[in-house]
């Protein structure tokens, strides 16, 4: 599988082949609530145990998909349902934000307080760091990151390795623990990078690698998650 990864700021385009080993291992800190939710422990959040929901409704026909309107979102892509589906699922982050919307409009699993994951802008577990030119702002980005709550559940919750110097980039997803359809590709947070807000943080579950991404050009998968507090 092909991944890329962009950091507009700083590495252009970068493409990485990703072919991740995905078992279900022992997992910290992690309870099954039920069939469809996931609690982590340590962070106090719960996870839709599906984590590519919008294609297994999608191919389901659950009535939630069939009442979803990508075409209608402003600064969408304008694809249909069809077009999601058949790429996976994956959406732009508007999209993506407007999907999650609609789970809380229709209170799935019987909750309206769905979001999108967070990241940090500062991390200093991560590998890199970029500073801002025109603030004095800075971003972490890269492998071992470990404390937004994707790269937490990554490595702290589910224990996956860290890709340092890229040994691990042919099974660094080596346990997903008890959840469904973990795809070994990038995933959209609802963090917007401060200084330029054109860019979102992102976490690539198979490649152990967190990044910035662009609202508007990426089609990356879409995670509910839900705080307890």
């Amino acid at each position: 599988m092909k991944n890329t990864i962009l950091t507009a700021m700083i590495f252009g385009i970068i493409q990485i082949n990703v072919h991740a080993t995905i078992s279900s291992g022992q997992a910290s800190g992690l309870k099954m609530v039920n069939e469809d939710l996931v609690l982590d422990q340590s962070l106090a959040i719960e996870w839709a145990r599906d984590a590519k929901l919008a294609k297994t409704m999608c191919d389901a026909g659950h009535p939630l998909w069939q009442s979803f309107e990508p075409e209608t979102v402003a600064l969408g892509t304008g694809r249909s349902r069809a077009d999601i589906c058949q790429q996976d699922g994956t959406m732009n982050w508007y999209e993506a934000s407007t999907w999650i919307s609609h789970l809380n409009k229709h209170a799935f699993l019987g909750y309206s307080d769905w979001r999108l994951p967070h990241t940090r802008q500062s991390d200093a577990s991560c590998s890199h760091r970029f500073d801002s030119e025109l603030s004095q702002e800075y971003f972490t980005f890269g492998s071992g990151c470990k404390n937004s709550e994707l790269s937490h559940l990554f490595h702290s919750s589910l224990g996956n390795p860290a890709n340092e110097g890229r040994e691990c980039r042919q099974n660094c997803l080596s346990n997903s623990g008890p959840f469904r359809n973990v795809s070994d590709s990038m995933y959209w947070s609802g963090t917007e990078i401060s200084f330029d807000s054109s860019l979102v943080g992102v976490f690539d579950i198979g490649n152990d690698w967190q990044d910035a991404e662009n609202k508007t050009s990426d089609l990356l998968h879409v995670w509910p998650v839900r705080s307890l507090n």
